[in-house]
């Protein structure tokens, strides 16, 4: 944890850092510095921070170690599938979260393949960050909703609320609690449409759900104005807007 501000603001639970791979975002990049920058001037004042593409949790850790900015940071490891090292890498350094991306990685969460990532992170009290989308057969919220009924006491974090699209958000809500699953969050990040959000939050509860921007990819301003168009309370607003999300990776405790 580095950074040097007051705990209570709000919390950013889905940040990437470094340039992207995959043709589609151009190469675009951001330093830690830079992120720093535009997570300030949000009124943003600590976030969870991982690599893009590039699975560079060695660069990520080196930049962390000689910051010194206003915005406080945890850490979360770009995992992948069959990585027999991810033990030792959690514990080198001070990671609050594992982050798996199967879209990327092109295997699916329920795989075995992602067994020492996950077995890594329940040995350790991470949560998993599992991003979902559109492409339901490699990352959808559903197989999500099965690695977390294998792995019940491993919390998931189902980012994009289980996928880009009002229909997909909402069906991975109504799943979430007609299991059950209290070892499942849901994000914030990327997610448009403020109705959307606030029905999902209805059905989930307000202490299930994460605020998230998505930045270097997106500005955290315009994903900060779809949870003030809700028109939360104020205790509902607090959690998602950083309660849940420090309380969940050990943000406030070091």
């Amino acid at each position: 944890m580095v950074g040097s501000v007051s705990t209570g603001g709000i919390f950013d639970s889905h940040v990437h850092v470094g340039r992207w791979v995959l043709p589609d975002f151009r190469g675009h990049s951001t330093s830690l510095e830079q992120s720093a920058a535009v997570l300030a001037s949000s009124g943003i004042d600590g976030a969870l921070v991982m690599p893009t593409d590039s699975g560079d949790n060695a660069g990520l850790i080196g930049s962390l170690a000689s910051y010194a900015g206003p915005v406080r940071f945890a850490v979360a490891a770009w995992a992948i599938p069959d990585d027999s090292a991810i033990g030792g890498l959690l514990d080198a350094h001070d990671f609050r979260a594992v982050k798996i991306h199967p879209s990327f990685c092109r295997v699916p969460v329920n795989h075995d393949s992602w067994s020492p990532a996950i077995s890594a992170a329940r040995q350790r009290g991470l949560p998993v960050i599992v991003h979902c989308g559109r492409w339901q057969e490699m990352a959808g919220y559903g197989l999500l909703l099965q690695a977390a009924d294998a792995w019940p006491d491993v919390k998931f974090v189902m980012a994009h609320m289980g996928g880009d699209s009002p229909s997909l958000v909402l069906s991975a809500a109504v799943g979430v609690a007609s299991r059950g699953l209290r070892n499942v969050f849901m994000g914030t990040e990327s997610i448009r449409e403020y109705w959307i959000v606030a029905e999902a939050i209805g059905i989930v509860g307000a202490d299930r759900v994460l605020f998230g921007s998505d930045h270097n990819l997106n500005s955290p301003v315009s994903f900060l104005a779809v949870i003030d168009a809700i028109g939360l309370d104020e205790q509902a607003r607090s959690m998602v807007l950083g309660g849940n999300a420090r309380k969940l990776f050990g943000f406030d405790n070091g």
